[in-house]
């Protein structure tokens, strides 16, 4: 016993030595007397934050004071548990850092495009990594790395003289990245006298050593990055590389920042893939992940918000990410937040919001995490996707809206390929362009975890609110070898309201629509049809009100009845009347009427799942489904005896305040994090 109190007496004292000695960095280029060459101190600080990173220790903080500054920061080295090394923007300051610098070259008019000014890249500002002659991986009209940003405002690149001409607010690189061509917004200044900046680092934050650990990033806006696309980043040389990167690092905090105008990603928080980003050939580091990454705004970057692959157990909380993939790129790897092998972590209280691409990407493992109490909300390709693995997964009490379509992904609010062991619970998947949720095979990849071909097998859909969806609601395939024991039930459900207006009524006019998919066509439909046959002849359906099987091979929608008795899904599920919906992506109110339905349904709360979007808990013996558990609910809208046809209740129901939802849903408020569901054994990330 006197041991191992004099070992924590050892330890608490060197503790103490650690904490004494910890000190602030000041970083202040607009002192008088800040030089890189000072002490650091309030009286003569640095004038760079790289000063600063070179000789900050475990325990340190860097303190930034209000400026602009035009460099890459490369922290030296990592704190340690409990004595992180901490770079914090000065409260209440704007600290940018930039990774562009500002151009005052000659212009020149093009001949023949008055409005068109050509100048020389300074070979010297951008040194042996020219962005303008570097070809962006994937993009079909061969543009550059390069940015040019006029006044604040970033241009538009095009790959031609000719659209440049035709275009204000847009450039162009001449040969070799030598030259640029630009279309300046009108202003009565001369291009001499307009603050032009153009981006030369790849980088805005990341260290040059990989593998660091316990550094916390607080409080910057960073902007600007000549970064490349992370085209099949597993195998290529062209890693992941956000503007700040963790460097394939562990246990940072990142919080409080705004991440901005990155060429590609804003920000990655895992391994980069198998070749070294800086091309410095560092082995790939064993620990990546653990992160904290939350309050940020990540927007207007040019493929995607959050990249990671390999980032175990981090955690992406309350972060507003927006307007991304501004380039519109149609190649894999851009999402809002994008992850790989996202082993036990958490995508919690996020703002996922008018991104031109999918919301949520979880792909290629994903075991024993989370994605609860999101809104993820007027994304294009798929509100939340999650490809390839076997789960458990959760996604719960999100707010899936809105979702647009692309050529490649048709605007489902959940869609899935070559998943399983993924639960779905208390979500409310709202007017998206496709289905509300879409689960199948579709490749004959392997999974890694478990052996054999991927399936979409264990699948739990249950509890949610799936309304308005324009082409269906769910569709899930039936049972076969490559999709087994999958559950979708006690879900409230409606059609497309493709006839909606304030005085229509949904159960008349938009029964909800399902499809008992193929897993892309390896079932044959003529087995389709095999089954439905036997259902209903099982059923003792008469002949003569049978559909005809003929045409429903070539367009094999499916009622609710027809759903329940030929899949035997939603065996429990309801179409409730919801009336005067609406939605604001921007203001973020949602409201509506909604009948009795949501009690009538007899959900039970679902395992880990224990608090609604807003923090209300959800109980056995009064869950309701979706993520709201306090609804104000509207007697008689489902009483058929009162409905004017085609028409509805909506002169009968009384304009009282307590019938109608309105919802704010953003912010949320602060809630203990969720809890993540068990990893088996036998799919612990020391097996993969």
């Amino acid at each position: 016993m006197p041991h191992f109190s004099l070992v924590a007496l050892v330890c608490l004292l060197c503790l103490i030595i650690q904490q004494a000695q910890a000190r602030t960095w000041v970083v202040d280029q607009k002192h008088r007397h800040a030089t890189d060459q000072g002490p650091g101190d309030q009286s003569r600080p640095f004038e760079t934050i790289n000063a600063a990173a070179r000789v900050a220790q475990p325990g340190d903080m860097v303190l930034v004071k209000a400026g602009v500054y035009r460099e890459r920061v490369r922290p030296e080295r990592g704190g340690e548990e409990g004595n992180p090394i901490t770079y914090l923007g000065a409260p209440g300051e704007e600290v940018i850092i930039k990774g562009s610098e500002v151009v005052r070259p000659r212009w020149t008019a093009v001949e023949g495009n008055p409005h068109v000014m050509t100048a020389t890249i300074d070979p010297a500002l951008v040194g042996p990594y020219n962005p303008f002659a570097i070809t962006l991986a994937t993009m079909p009209e061969k543009l550059t790395l390069g940015q040019i940003f006029v006044d604040g405002e970033m241009l538009t690149e095009l790959s031609s003289l000719e659209a440049v001409a035709k275009s204000p607010t847009a450039w162009c690189a001449g040969p070799e990245g030598k030259t640029v061509f630009v279309h300046f917004p009108r202003s009565p200044l001369p291009p001499e006298k307009r603050l032009v900046e153009i981006s030369v680092r790849p980088r805005v934050f990341a260290p040059l050593k990989r593998g660091l650990g316990y550094i916390t990033v607080r409080g910057f806006i960073m902007e600007h990055c000549a970064n490349q696309f992370p085209a099949s980043f597993w195998s290529s040389e062209t890693p992941q590389a956000g503007m700040l990167g963790c460097r394939a690092g562990h246990h940072w905090v990142i919080e409080h920042n705004v991440i901005r105008y990155a060429k590609c990603y804003g920000l990655d928080v895992g391994n980069e893939g198998r070749f070294d980003a800086d091309g410095l050939n560092q082995p790939t580091p064993s620990e990546t992940g653990h992160h904290v990454i939350r309050y940020n705004r990540i927007s207007d970057n040019g493929a995607g918000g959050i990249c990671g692959m390999r980032s175990t157990g981090t955690k992406i909380i309350g972060n507003i990410i927006e307007r991304n993939n501004a380039l519109g790129f149609t190649a894999p790897e851009t999402a809002g937040i994008k992850t790989h092998s996202f082993t036990s972590g958490l995508i919690e209280g996020n703002l996922i919001r008018d991104n031109g691409t999918s919301g949520v990407w979880l792909d290629n493992g994903w075991v024993g995490a989370r994605v609860t109490r999101n809104i993820i909300v007027s994304n294009s390709g798929a509100g939340l996707f999650v490809e390839l693995g076997r789960g458990p997964v959760i996604a719960d009490n999100n707010v899936i809206a809105f979702t647009r379509g692309t050529a490649s992904l048709a605007g489902d609010g959940i869609y899935s390929h070559d998943a399983s062991g993924v639960i779905l619970a208390h979500n409310l998947i709202f007017f998206n362009a496709n289905f509300g949720v879409w689960a199948h095979v579709a490749t004959d990849r392997g999974a890694r975890r478990g052996g054999g071909p991927a399936t979409s097998s264990d699948w739990k859909i249950l509890n949610n609110l799936i309304l308005g969806n324009h082409r269906g609601a769910v569709s899930l395939p039936p049972e076969t070898d490559r999709s087994r024991n999958n559950v979708c039930d006690f879900n409230l459900l409606t059609g497309g309201y493709d006839l909606l207006t304030s005085e229509t009524y949904a159960l008349d006019l938009d029964p909800p629509l399902f499809v008992l998919n193929t897993n892309k066509g390896r079932l044959e439909m003529k087995t389709l049809v095999d089954r439905f046959s036997h259902a209903l002849e099982t059923a003792n359906v008469p002949k003569g009100d049978w559909p005809n099987l003929k045409l429903w091979e070539q367009n094999p929608l499916l009622t609710l009845a027809a759903w329940q008795l030929v899949a035997g899904y939603d065996r429990h599920s309801r179409v409730p009347a919801v009336l005067r919906p609406q939605f604001s992506p921007h203001s973020l109110v949602l409201q509506f009427l909604i009948d009795e339905s949501p009690r009538r349904l007899g959900c039970n709360p679902v395992e880990l799942v224990d608090r609604d979007l807003l923090g209300e808990p959800i109980t056995a013996g009064n869950c309701l489904p979706g993520p709201f558990q306090k609804l104000n609910l509207t007697s008689g809208l489902d009483d058929r005896s009162q409905v004017e046809p085609f028409r509805g209740p909506f002169n009968r129901v009384p304009n009282r305040p307590e019938n109608l939802n309105r919802i704010l849903l953003w912010p949320l408020p602060e809630l203990p994090e969720a809890k993540l569901p068990s990893v088996p054994a036998s799919l612990s990330p020391a097996r993969q």
